[in-house]
C-alpha cells in the first residue's frame, strides 16, 4: 500500500479513539480551534475529487456443482461472465488538509490522546 493511501487510514483509525486536549483548555476552545485549523486547511487544499478504479473486473469463470451420488448424481452449472470494472470517485487533496490540521492544532499546544 502507498504512504499517500495509509495517512487516510491512519487517520480514520485514530478519530475514533483519539481527541486533542490542551491543558487548561475547555471543549469549546478545542472545537474553536479545530474549526478554525479546518477553514485554513480547506482553502489550502480545497477538494480535488478523481475517479478512480476500485476494481479492474474481468471474467468469472463458470461452475459445475454436483451432489448425490450413482443414479442420484445431479449437477448444476452456472455459466461464465464479464464482470466490468468498479470505479469511485476520491479527494486527492484530504491527506493534505488532514496533515495541514494536525500541523495547526499541535503549533496551537493541541496533542492529540
Amino acid at each position: 500500500m502507498r504512504p499517500a493511501m495509509l495517512l487516510p487510514l491512519i487517520a480514520f483509525a485514530m478519530a475514533g479513539c483519539a481527541q486533542w486536549e490542551k491543558p487548561g483548555a475547555t471543549p469549546q476552545m478545542r472545537d474553536a480551534t479545530l474549526a478554525r485549523c479546518e477553514a485554513a486547511a480547506f482553502n489550502m487544499a480545497r477538494p480535488e475529487n478523481i475517479t478512480v478504479m476500485t476494481d479492474r473486473g474481468g471474467w468469472v469463470p463458470g461452475s459445475r456443482e454436483c451432489r448425490g451420488e450413482g443414479p442420484n448424481r445431479r449437477c448444476r452449472e452456472t455459466q461464465g461472465y464479464y464482470r466490468g470494472p468498479s470505479y469511485s470517485t476520491r479527494d486527492q487533496n484530504e491527506p493534505v488538509r488532514e496533515a495541514f490540521v494536525e500541523d495547526c492544532m499541535r503549533r496551537d499546544g493541541w496533542v492529540l490522546r
